[in-house]
């Protein structure tokens, strides 16, 4: 009797241990449900640390713009948005398309204030959105630069192997303030470079649903 107790004893802890340890590896990544609605809605309580929204793996024709997950580092100096493709197996294998990267920044009004527009082999702008809409302005325009261009601006993984871009802007007075926000994802792939081919019709993947949001993500301390 005193054997079966003290394995059941042990059993026990056991499985505290194993809970304790589930629970601190939450507490570094926080995964967040995503508001489809559009809507305000209430506002969903984030820990510290990066938070990562997963979308479904497999479901466009077109794999390599496929949306596999996103990352998102809300800090006080710097706003960063990685997003999570299948890679390639060639350094620059990427096809035509595009990735766009909203952020809304107030709760007040439906849609996105500001956004990230990365077209592949083109250009990569940061600016005011409207209506789900780039809408370019002068602080955030190139030639001549902008007084806020240098604050925006996007990296890869280290080989540019299509595995991830990380969309970065670093908050600064007149240019971005936000605080809190919600992210929302879309990619857009219209052919290949290598052999040269255009797509009858575009292929989109979304973070989890067309204008779907990522609940509110607070600034991390």
């Amino acid at each position: 009797m005193n054997t079966k107790r003290t394995a059941l004893l042990f059993a026990l802890v056991v499985a505290a241990f194993v809970a304790m340890a589930a629970s601190s590896s939450r507490d570094e990544t926080h995964p967040v449900v995503s508001d489809r609605s559009g809507a305000a809605g209430p506002k969903l309580h984030v820990g510290p640390g990066p938070v990562v929204v997963s979308d479904a793996r497999g479901d466009v024709a077109r794999p390599k713009l496929d949306l596999w997950r996103v990352r998102v580092v809300n800090k006080p100096h710097k706003l960063k948005v990685r997003v999570h493709f299948p890679g390639v197996a060639e350094t620059y294998d990427f096809p035509t398309g595009a990735v766009s990267v909203f952020l809304d920044t107030d709760a007040s009004r439906p849609g996105a204030e500001y956004g990230h527009f990365m077209d592949f082999w083109s250009d990569y702008r940061f600016a005011e959105v409207s209506r789900w809409r780039e809408q370019p302005t002068a602080a955030w325009g190139h030639a001549p630069e902008g007084e806020c261009v240098a604050t925006a601006g996007v990296q890869s993984d280290k080989r540019s192997r299509l595995r991830w871009f990380e969309y970065v802007v670093t908050r600064a007075v007149g240019c971005f303030e936000a605080g809190p926000v919600r992210v929302a994802v879309t990619t857009i792939n219209t052919g290949d470079l290598d052999p040269t081919v255009q797509y009858p019709r575009p292929s989109y993947d979304h973070l989890t649903g067309r204008h779907a949001w990522t609940g509110w993500i607070p600034v991390a301390g």
